[in-house]
């Protein structure tokens, strides 16, 4: 499933996650993959910078009914940060299933530029049946299965900032976590009508079912620990009024 997360960051929030990176000292983003053609500068995942501004894009996560109803996360992994100048890219590639002990169902981008500030730089997705293209304005973000292969492509002019993480979701089954995510949806505009018990009844059910409650056994040690996110209520949006 493809899901468009609006709005993830506040104003507030995305100036002040701006305001962090700006401060930050970027690195050669090939230290985190094997593969030789990725071009790109990250963030230290174990920074201050990161963390600090980590917390904030988790915390606006939290909040988001959205991507709580599509995504279910049980964990998620650690933010990073990622900066694509002119001429750089990250050629097609499918990203690790498994990153310090979080298993990576979804993968998120969150766009931090403005759009009219960069050339190029697109998120491009193979779907396997065409490819999707994701160019969002800051503060927005695309979920998509981690088990695509994507690409970056080149950017032109300008810089492409953006924050990407992995999510181990409690429905593991793709197909699952979409059905859930049209009842939940349903809950929200018919939860008040005749119908909303039964649909009540078939989203809850159907999650006791599937749901896979365990968090990742994490790895004692491990320079990259995973953040747990378990939201306090999966529940989906109430009623409409």
């Amino acid at each position: 499933m493809y899901t468009i997360l609006n709005q993830v960051l506040t104003v507030n929030e995305l100036a002040s996650v701006r305001r962090i990176l700006a401060a930050g000292d970027f690195v050669d983003g090939r230290a985190t993959s094997a593969l030789s053609g990725k071009n790109n500068l990250q963030l230290p995942i174990d920074s201050a910078a990161a963390r600090e501004a980590g917390a904030i894009v988790l915390e606006a996560l939290d909040r988001h009914e959205t991507f709580n109803l599509a995504v279910q996360p049980l964990a998620v992994h650690q933010p990073l940060f990622s900066r694509y100048e002119a001429g750089m890219e990250y050629p097609d590639h499918i990203d690790a299933a498994v990153m310090s002990s979080v298993r990576t169902d979804v993968a998120l981008t969150l766009f931090l530029s403005d759009v009219d500030s960069y050339a190029g730089g697109d998120l491009v997705v193979d779907t396997g049946f065409g490819v999707r293209k994701y160019r969002l304005a800051p503060g927005d973000a695309v979920a998509y299965p981690a088990s695509t292969v994507h690409h970056i492509a080149p950017v032109t002019l300008g810089a492409r900032v953006v924050c990407v993480l992995w999510a181990q979701s409690l429905i593991r089954d793709p197909a699952n976590r979409e059905i859930l995510y049209d009842l939940g949806l349903l809950m929200g505009s018919l939860g008040g009508t005749s119908c909303g018990p039964r649909i009540h009844r078939s989203y809850w059910n159907l999650l006791r079912m599937w749901a896979e409650t365990s968090p990742p056994d994490w790895r004692s040690g491990a320079s990259r620990m995973p953040v747990v996110r378990t939201p306090p209520s999966i529940e989906p949006p109430g009623p409409a009024p």
